[in-house]
């Protein structure tokens, strides 16, 4: 297609592009999108056709591999992607910039030193072409090659470092640099001319992101107060009265690291690659990027009034499959700014709950001395989402009474589930182990050599201390590597299956320890040895 003249510079949103060989051209306006918090978006745009079977689209982001849908009802058949030169004003250029783009006339050069040089600005020679050899196709450039100016003057032509001038004044308005730069260009394609028709579509895109900050006051007859914000990341489109939805889950995104061909910022030989088609391990690639690109996200609703303030409600919940969905409408955001919004506050109920994990015989006996200390307990709560939107994972400010408790993490919780906070380590709890073996013989077991092996039998008892001055509710956790055979205090024996060798076991109890009280946990567990 052949082009002619511009009437200004295209940005990625909001440019416009002069009609040419019949072509007309369409702002693009963005009407919805739904963002995750991984930087890639669902964008669904819409534009006013004009009296033209063939329309440039302006204002368009990069959509991703395969994701292009739209109404056929406009009457567009089909989309077609290409590529532009135009020229445009450099920035950041020099003195030496300038004077090479104004060739040909006279000058008036200021040096270093009070020097002065007066005369005509020379062309800078061209370089031979290297088309029809080997280096065809490649530029080359010494980056530490001084610049240097020609200028004729009476007596002769002088040549000028560009780093001794220190100013240039010319007898008519200079020229400001310019270079070429390649724009990506997006036509329809219409059966016939459908003047003032809707033309709607979609894609995946990216460049716009989200993640929720959290702050909680904890209140003293067991209720919290939270506070959900969204920061929210601007760096793909205006965005004018949109409907915003913040969207949280894990779906997956195939090739989402390849754009579509329509938006021509590939070359076919760098899109093959992406695609992973001209490498050897084109399944692994692929796997990788999908694990790597899945959406990680959680979520959150609520309804927003006509200037967008966020409420308190819960009306604007949104669950489709498994993505939960939180809709702020008429939401605007000028690209490249970030922007820090109250989702919502409610009321949540909460309780103290005291955390310990023990690491296996092997973690112990590497990480700790007899007699010290094996593990910490910590300090958390437990809080129950009784509302009817979910909580997604995001940064937590604790705060009691005013003052700082905890900076922490506030994991997911669907509505009518619980989620721990963890708050700060106890150091007024304790936590000691031991183990001893207490038998070992040889047992035929079918499969291994000489089908038999050693076992032994170990017994382990952990010894948790309450310094403090208030009750706690323990939930203590021993993670061991063998078959727990028994554990005291009714605790929850759980195996995972034996391939090879031992499994692995975990034991969990839950208990109540009074102030100033020391508890025994005890246990036995076989052990096969190698």
């Amino acid at each position: 297609m052949k082009t002619t003249s511009f009437l200004c510079v295209l940005a990625l949103f909001g440019g416009l592009l002069a009609a040419e060989d019949g072509d007309s051209g369409a702002q693009v306006q963005v009407r919805r999108v739904a963002l995750f918090k991984n930087g890639h978006n669902w964008v669904e745009l819409s534009a006013t056709l004009p009296d033209a079977a063939c329309v440039r689209l302006m204002g368009l982001p990069g959509a991703l591999l395969g994701t292009i849908w739209w109404d056929s009802a406009s009457g567009v058949r089909q989309l077609e992607g290409s590529s532009i030169e135009r020229v445009v004003y450099a920035k950041g250029y020099d003195y030496a910039d300038l004077l090479a783009a104004n060739a040909g006339k006279q000058v008036r050069i200021s040096l270093k030193g009070d020097g002065k040089l007066e005369g005509k600005v020379l062309a800078q020679q061209e370089q031979g072409t290297t088309e029809g050899s080997f280096l065809q196709g490649q530029e080359i450039v010494n980056p530490d090659a001084p610049k240097i100016i020609l200028v004729q003057t009476g007596d002769g032509v002088r040549s000028v470092a560009a780093e001794e001038v220190t100013g240039v004044d010319f007898d008519e308005t200079p020229q400001l640099p310019v270079k070429k730069v390649e724009s990506n260009i997006v036509t329809a394609m219409l059966e016939k001319p459908n003047p003032g028709a809707e033309f709607r579509f979609g894609y995946v895109s990216n460049g716009m992101s989200w993640l929720p900050e959290y702050s909680l006051e904890l209140g003293e007859k067991d209720t919290a107060k939270l506070t959900c914000r969204a920061n929210i990341i601007n760096e793909m489109a205006e965005m004018k009265d949109v409907e915003l939805q913040l969207v949280s889950g894990f779906p997956s995104l195939g090739e989402a690291m390849v754009a579509s061909p329509l938006n021509r910022a590939l070359k076919l030989q760098e899109f093959l690659t992406r695609l992973g088609i001209l490498t050897e391990e084109r399944v692994t690639s692929r796997l990788a990027r999908r694990n790597t690109y899945n959406l990680v996200a959680a979520p959150c609703v609520a309804e927003s009034d006509d200037s967008g303030a966020g409420l308190s409600g819960e009306e604007g919940s949104k669950q489709v499959e498994d993505l939960f969905y939180y809709s702020l409408p008429h939401f605007s955001c000028e690209r490249g700014k970030s922007i820090l919004r109250e989702l919502f506050s409610c009321e949540v109920p909460y309780s103290h709950v005291y955390t310990c994990r023990v690491p296996n015989q092997s973690m112990l006996e590497n990480l700790s001395r007899r007699g010290e200390p094996v593990a910490d307990v910590w300090h958390c709560v437990r809080l129950t989402n009784i509302g009817k939107q979910a909580w997604s994972t995001g940064i937590v400010t604790c705060t009691v009474g005013g003052e700082l408790a905890a900076r922490s993490t506030l994991y997911f919780a669907a509505p009518g589930t619980e989620t721990l906070l963890r708050l700060n380590k106890s150091l007024q709890t304790t936590v000691q182990c031991s183990e001893v073996p207490v038998k070992r013989e040889e047992r035929k077991i079918p499969g291994k050599r000489n089908d038999s092996a050693t076992v032994s039998t170990f017994r382990g008892a952990i010894t948790l201390r309450n310094s403090s001055d208030r009750e706690m509710e323990l939930r203590v956790i021993k993670e061991v590597t063998g078959l727990v055979i028994e554990a005291d205090r009714e605790g929850k024996i759980n195996v995972s299956p034996r391939y090879s060798g031992n499994p692995s076991s975990v034991i969990e109890w839950k208990f109540t320890m009074k102030a100033g009280e020391s508890v025994g946990l005890n246990y036995s567990y076989e052990y096969e040895n190698d």
